[in-house]
């Protein structure tokens, strides 16, 4: 498969506090790949690395082939990357409205922005019937939805999400994640960090697992379902004779 992303040793360092260390993983073009861990694991900060967000230390990123490391967010989303951060983020004095034509600041195809916004519409009437009003009224599985569209608006190649499920009901990340599956079906590749491990495993085509600042195992999903060194690599607790 075609390595849309590739990241090779990269280390990124807090001060004197290193979060992550020699960390490697490749997103092929198509995919949708997981990062999981525990709280702290280094997961949020992989993710502001390839954005541009946050300056590594160490190590290389490449997208498309082209060298990325510490370029500028502004820069990484006009060459096809979009992150969707923790927290959903909307503008919450802006109207829904306002907020997904946000998304689409970089384009200057008004007219395909216009068909994209109507389209994002009609899969969320939520966001259609409540349009013109603050986008800080919606509930916290409607500000997903309005994120995710709005991430989409600027047209990437590489959607990347941090901990989308974080704080909604089941419910809710049943919608989440069937949208993730219609924007890959759309031909973007998704790159999503998630606390929920099932999830991931039930969703994502391959699983990095990382723990501690590192990559403790990787593999396809079908291959780490239900096995022990999972949990293991996830929790930092290795069983006699294993190893990561």
């Amino acid at each position: 498969m075609t390595a849309l992303l590739q990241v090779d040793g990269l280390a990124v360092s807090y001060g004197r506090i290193s979060a992550l260390r020699d960390v490697s993983l490749q997103v092929n073009a198509g995919e949708i790949v997981a990062i999981v861990g525990p709280n702290g694991a280094g997961k949020s900060t992989l993710l502001a690395s390839i954005a541009g967000l946050a300056r590594p230390a160490a190590g290389s990123i490449r997208f498309r082939g082209d060298s990325i490391a510490g370029q500028p967010l502004e820069r990484t989303v006009r060459r096809g990357i979009a992150l969707v951060p923790e927290g959903r983020h909307v503008f919450g004095g802006l109207t829904v409205l306002e907020n997904l034509r946000l998304g689409a600041t970089i384009r200057g195809d008004r007219a395909a922005v216009a068909a994209e916004i109507a389209q994002y519409m009609a899969l969320f009437p939520i966001l259609s019937e409540r349009r013109n009003e603050p986008a800080g009224q919606l509930s916290g599985g409607e500000q997903q939805m309005l994120v995710i569209a709005r991430g989409m608006l600027s047209d990437p190649a590489l959607l990347m999400l941090d901990e989308p499920s974080l704080g909604l009901a089941p419910r809710i990340i049943d919608q989440v994640y069937a949208l993730i599956e219609t924007v890959r079906q759309r031909g973007v590749t998704v790159l999503v960090v998630e606390q929920n491990a099932d999830r991931a495993l039930r969703t994502a085509d391959r699983i990095y697992v990382l723990n501690a600042g590192a990559v403790r195992l990787s593999g396809a999903s079908v291959d780490l379902r239900g096995k022990p060194e999972f949990e293991a690599a996830y929790f930092g607790i290795w069983p006699e004779g294993v190893r990561p």
